[in-house]
């Protein structure tokens, strides 16, 4: 994953740089909720034609497991496109920006694994709890992954579209150009309001809670680092503990335990996440080493963003309409998945 990072480093790497502000997020976020679509769109139509040149039952397309697979890679494209297309209408140096190229820490990335286990495990049963609450109240959870993962291939597959792309690009839109854009505000804002637009960017009521927790420790992570690799690495391991789990599960035919709501089962669950909380909010508060972000010389670009500071709030003023755009639609996607499961 690092090697993809640097190389991707090496190509996109600008000359000049900026910060992010409040207008970078708002757009960025509304971004990554029209984007997946777009391209979705876009590869549904060519799908479409390819079928019809083959002969093929169009009626089918949705259970063909070549266009299974090819559709993996339909929000990879999206962050990706949008992350590098931004950046360079913006003229940010997005490399600087995120201290990308600073040296890492060994002790850092033992301790980001670390994180990465205790947020797989220690938030477990609050997820199921929560799943188990929804299934009590009559909603039809559905949380599967798209393909099943019964072969090496396709478990490798799993780990490059579902792990290393979405940790490399969400990183980068989310605790990238969105946290530190909204570090405006100010720094709990950007935390918790990350957060909160990382779950609803799933655009589904069972990658609510999830989301959200892994959201704001990858934030923290961010804030107390200020190097974009560390929540990438979280991010990854996260998301490749999940398709491990569920491929040793496949292949040996072991059923999930089902979380059945109990006085006991609720209260194992609470005392779970609270005690993952503790040892999360102890690692990165004094574990975790703080690195300075490395010095850059200033440009010229810097300096007029500096000297035009009452320009800079009006355009952000004018524009972070699109945050709030980007809400309203994830917040109508979500409710339209919330009523769609309980008719279901």
């Amino acid at each position: 994953m690092l090697v993809i990072l640097r190389f991707i480093c090496i190509i996109y790497a600008m000359d000049k740089k900026i910060k992010y502000n409040k207008y970078d997020a708002g757009f960025c976020f509304f971004g990554s909720i029209i984007f997946p679509s777009v391209v979705s769109i876009i590869y549904m139509v060519l799908a479409t034609i390819i079928a019809m040149l083959l002969g093929a039952n169009i009626d089918d397309l949705s259970n063909n497991q070549v266009f299974i697979y090819f559709s993996l890679f339909i929000s990879p494209i999206a962050f990706s496109s949008l992350f590098f297309i931004y950046n360079k209408k913006a003229k940010i140096n997005w490399v600087n920006t995120l201290n990308i190229k600073s040296k890492i820490s060994v002790l850092n990335i033992v301790l980001c694994v670390v994180l990465a286990f205790i947020c797989t495990f220690g938030f477990t049963d609050i997820v199921n709890m929560f799943e188990a609450v929804l299934k009590e109240l009559g909603f039809k959870v559905q949380n599967d992954l798209p393909v099943k993962i019964d072969n090496i291939g396709i478990f490798f597959l799993m780990i490059f579209a579902m792990a290393i792309l979405p940790a490399i690009f969400e990183e980068l839109l989310f605790r990238g150009v969105i946290f530190n854009g909204l570090k405006d505000y100010n720094k709990w804002w950007a935390i918790f309001g990350s957060a909160i637009l990382f779950s609803l960017m799933h655009l589904n009521i069972e990658q609510t809670v999830y989301p959200f927790i892994v959201g704001a420790v990858l934030a923290f992570v961010m804030l107390k680092t200020n190097n974009i690799i560390y929540p990438m690495i979280i991010h990854f391991l996260n998301n490749a503990i999940v398709i491990v789990v569920t491929y040793v599960s496949t292949v040996k035919n072991l059923q999930p335990t089902e979380f059945v709501l109990s006085v006991k089962s609720v209260v194992f669950a609470i005392t779970y996440c609270i005690t993952a909380i503790l040892l999360i909010a102890l690692i990165i508060k004094f574990l975790l080493k703080k690195q300075k972000k490395d010095s850059y010389t200033e440009t010229k670009s810097d300096i007029i963003i500096e000297d035009l500071p009452k320009l800079n709030t009006n355009i952000n003023k004018k524009y972070n309409i699109f945050l709030w755009a980007g809400a309203f639609v994830a917040i109508f996607v979500w409710v339209v998945d919330l009523i769609s499961g309980f008719g279901a």
